[in-house]
């Protein structure tokens, strides 16, 4: 059995339990499927979304051929995680939505990891009170992992949602958990409740969101670190040190940036530039762009080299 991807430093879950009987031969037995998966997940591990996108999409269409529920919901939840990474989070909420249809005539559940990584999407897709929804159902999984990531979820879209209820309840989760927590549960606790202090504290609140984007960057999630700089970047604004705060949006900026390219993916600077040009309309303004923007204007890509 494949391990399953992270959603946004999710741990790893299995799906199948160890059993004293021999399983009939499934598409987790067939060559083929093993050697997508691996592939798929060698791809994801270096970076190479697209590549995995199409080796976790390949064993996906073997499962299905084999009528394998259990493989099938597997590949497809790595596909959907993959998409995300890819910055494809419309595409993951198609792929959740037909791994869950596929998985549930076949009599397989896997709802709270369907649930995560759905809601992580739609939080992505700005989808707030729908993110909100999902990661709470999440939160009653089992699997502390799934549940206390589920949480952190919860608080990002209800923070960014105006939901201080929804929120109040992901802090007092994460805030809950027992130690020894790993580097990812302390990051999430600690951004969450700098979310919650924001408005009364905000000098408390940039201390710990700074915390979480060092533990970010201790686990290689730059992602997540980006925007747990950004966080710590309003808070100190609010708390009054604006040439500091100016600092931490360059910082969240130019990481991003280079994300967004190691990803695969088009500038989006670039992008607007040429719909402009066209006479088209500039595309919405990025993360990356707002933070640039924030930090009274710094070049996202100082090394690249000029081409002009």
């Amino acid at each position: 059995m494949k391990r399953l991807h992270a959603v946004m430093l999710l741990g790893p879950l299995l799906l199948s339990g160890c059993g004293g009987t021999k399983e009939a031969p499934s598409a987790r037995d067939d060559a083929q499927w093993d050697q997508a998966m691996t592939a798929g997940q060698d791809s994801f591990d270096l970076g190479r979304y697209s590549v995995a996108i199409t080796q976790y999409r390949k064993a996906a269409d073997l499962a299905l051929m084999r009528d394998d529920g259990k493989a099938a919901a597997e590949a497809g939840y790595n596909l959907a995680v993959a998409q995300l990474a890819a910055d494809q989070p419309a595409d993951a909420v198609r792929t959740v939505q037909a791994a869950r249809q596929a998985a549930r005539v076949r009599g397989e559940g896997m709802h709270a990891a369907f649930d995560l990584v759905e809601a992580a999407a739609d939080y992505r897709l700005k989808q707030y009170p729908q993110s909100v929804a999902l990661a709470e159902q999440a939160m009653g999984a089992s699997e502390t992992a799934l549940a206390s990531r589920a949480a952190f979820v919860a608080g990002l879209s209800a923070s960014e949602g105006g939901d201080s209820a929804a929120l109040q309840k992901a802090n007092a989760y994460l805030q809950g958990m027992k130690p020894p927590l790993s580097r990812s549960m302390q990051a999430d606790k600690a951004e969450i409740a700098a979310r919650v202090l924001l408005a009364s504290d905000p000098t408390q609140a940039a201390q710990l969101a700074q915390n979480a984007a060092d533990l970010r960057r201790d686990d290689a999630s730059y992602r997540d670190m980006s925007r747990a700089l950004a966080l710590a970047a309003t808070a100190t604004d609010r708390a009054g040190d604006h040439q500091k705060a100016a600092t931490l949006w360059a910082r969240a900026a130019q990481s991003a940036a280079i994300q967004a390219n190691a990803a695969g993916k088009v500038d989006a600077a670039t992008v607007a530039h040429g719909a402009l040009a066209k006479g088209g309309t500039r595309t919405a303004e990025t993360d990356a762009e707002q933070w640039a923007r924030l930090a009274g204007g710094i070049s996202l890509h100082p090394f690249e080299t000029d081409t002009k």
